[in-house]
């Protein structure tokens, strides 16, 4: 536990007030910090951040999405929060603003998430983008530059995650040059950059054709879905945030072929998911119950109402229902027991246009705490 104390009542043990402050919600844990600085300082504390994240991780997430409006044009961040899984009260759930980046997004995409942390691209008017890590709870942002060592032309790839053996966040970047010689193999590059260090730094190519999709961070690994170089065959790659190697996780019992159907990989219930979309109507999403293993692979299907379409699940309400982002809706719940589908009501949602909706669990860690060295330089 921290070093740093708290002023506390003779008669209660500071062991027992630093065990409740640990089981308060993250912003409770913000608002205490206003008490006394001995507070401030406890509260702020890396350790305590630790051990507030290890309790709080896997409860019920948030979804942080970029929203488009078209009156004025603009573009920014929102965060939703479920509370309901029945429907029977007014609203499933409701909607906040956020002021970060306020009005400065441009073509921009959320490209994943990881205890609490948020990273966010934007080309802000350039062909260079930029990036964002931001803890949307805390409201702390820090802005850097994409990887110098990639050609402009590149295709791309990202994917955020956590290394535990050196308490670092590493952001990783594929860059796919189509246009080199096919003798080469179609060569995929893999760089890293380190958020302790504030570098980028290339460690080798990747062994794959590389999809166009951003990775999910998942068991201190973060997957993409790829083309075998061999047979041309789609697979799962996983890149090991600590040793930095990659492996391939198996695939489920349905084709991996190629085709014009879109795959992508998700995060659901805290399982690795793949969605499969098999027709206009029909959309299969399979779920890795336990990670690594074949046989633990689980599926369910969703048949998507005519004039309809939908865009993935996202995230799971209890045992029976999905949540689905479906385009020209806000957000629809799909019973998987009775295969019966339903409009959310989200309180304070106005635009249906939105460019990337992604789960998020609120958090104390702190994306200035971990680039002080570098940004101080």
């Amino acid at each position: 536990m921290p070093v740093a104390t708290a002023d506390s009542a003779p008669d209660i043990p500071q062991e027992l007030i630093i065990d409740i402050l640990l089981r308060l919600p993250t912003k409770s844990v913000g608002k205490c910090r206003c008490v006394s600085k001995p507070w401030r300082c406890l509260l702020s504390d890396p350790l305590f951040i630790k051990a507030h994240l290890s309790l709080h991780l896997h409860h019920s997430q948030k979804h942080i999405l970029i929203s488009i409006s078209r009156s004025p044009p603009s573009s920014n961040l929102s965060v939703v929060t479920f509370t309901t899984t029945s429907g029977s009260s007014n609203n499933d759930g409701f909607l906040e603003k956020l002021t970060l980046l306020q009005n400065q997004l441009i073509f921009a995409q959320i490209v994943g998430s990881c205890n609490g942390l948020v990273l966010v691209l934007t080309f802000e008017g350039s062909d260079t983008p930029t990036m964002y890590l931001m803890n949307p709870t805390t409201r702390e942002l820090v802005k850097f530059q994409h990887s110098p060592l990639v050609w402009d032309d590149a295709d791309t790839s990202y994917g955020f995650g956590y290394d535990s053996s050196s308490d670092d966040y590493k952001i990783v970047m594929l860059s796919h040059d189509w246009l080199a010689d096919k003798t080469e193999g179609y060569p995929a590059f893999v760089d890293v950059f380190s958020w302790r260090t504030g570098t980028w730094r290339r460690i080798g190519c990747f062994p794959y054709v590389p999809s166009s999709h951003s990775g999910v961070f998942l068991n201190g690994s973060i997957h993409w879905l790829a083309l075998s170089k061999v047979d041309g065959l789609c697979v799962i790659i996983a890149l090991d945030m600590s040793c930095e190697q990659f492996k391939q996780l198996p695939w489920p019992e349905t084709d991996n072929t190629p085709r014009k159907r879109s795959r992508k990989l998700v995060v659901l219930g805290g399982c690795l998911g793949m969605v499969a979309v098999q027709s206009r109507h029909h959309m299969d999403v399979w779920m890795m119950k336990e990670y690594g293993v074949r046989e633990s692979w689980t599926k369910f299907s969703v048949t998507i109402p005519k004039k309809a379409s939908v865009w993935g699940p996202i995230c799971l309400l209890g045992v029976d229902d999905v949540v689905l982002e479906m385009a020209g809706k806000n957000f629809v719940v799909h019973n998987l027991k009775e295969r019966t589908m339903r409009d959310m009501v989200i309180a304070g949602i106005q635009d249906k246009f939105r460019r990337g909706v992604m789960g998020f669990c609120e958090s104390l860690v702190s994306p200035t705490f971990y680039s002080q060295k570098w940004r101080a330089t």
